[in-house]
């Protein structure tokens, strides 16, 4: 009667890792899956998944979030550009009167005394004011402001105290 020792045989390290592909690539596609139906790259949501273990929001987006933020932005970009087109077909400017004790008031390049006169604008024509110049300066003994206005398809400067606002 012999007793026969079954001797067992060591498994190499590639037999005993059999399942390591097939394990990899299942776990590779859930997460491609994932990622394709959450709506973002495989990075992102590896990224997602970091920031939830460390419980902070992540600041991926998805693509329907991306999407409505784009629709949100589309529609404030068309409200800016309808109030433009409505301001461009409007007259925005304000107008006023020349009112001078001379014949006419002199149009000048710069806001200043010294400047080139563009044109004379007649008394009590109407100009468009485009702006008053922020610095109030004392002219003759009176404070004033230069007034950048546009007459006869010319703009310059003209003294403000020389205008009359219109109603």
């Amino acid at each position: 009667m012999g007793y026969k020792k079954q001797s067992r045989r060591k498994k190499s390290g590639i037999e005993g890792n059999k399942l390591i592909l097939p394990v990899a690539i299942v776990i590779l596609s859930l997460w491609l899956i994932s990622s394709s139906i959450r709506g973002k790259s495989p990075t992102e949501l590896f990224s997602d998944v970091y920031y939830w273990i460390i419980g902070t929001d992540s600041p991926n987006k998805s693509r329907a979030e991306l999407k409505s933020l784009i629709l949100t932005k589309e529609a404030n970009v068309d409200s800016l550009n309808s109030a433009i087109f409505e301001l461009k077909n409007k007259n925005p400017y304000r107008t006023a009167i020349v009112k001078t004790t001379a014949n006419s008031l002199n149009l000048r390049a710069e806001p200043n005394l010294s400047s080139d006169v563009v044109i004379k604008i007649p008394d009590s024509s109407a100009v468009n004011i485009l702006y008053y110049d922020d610095e109030v300066l004392i002219l003759d003994g009176v404070a004033g402001r230069w007034c950048k206005v546009k007459y006869a398809d010319k703009e310059g400067w003209v003294w403000g105290n020389y205008l009359e606002m219109e109603d």
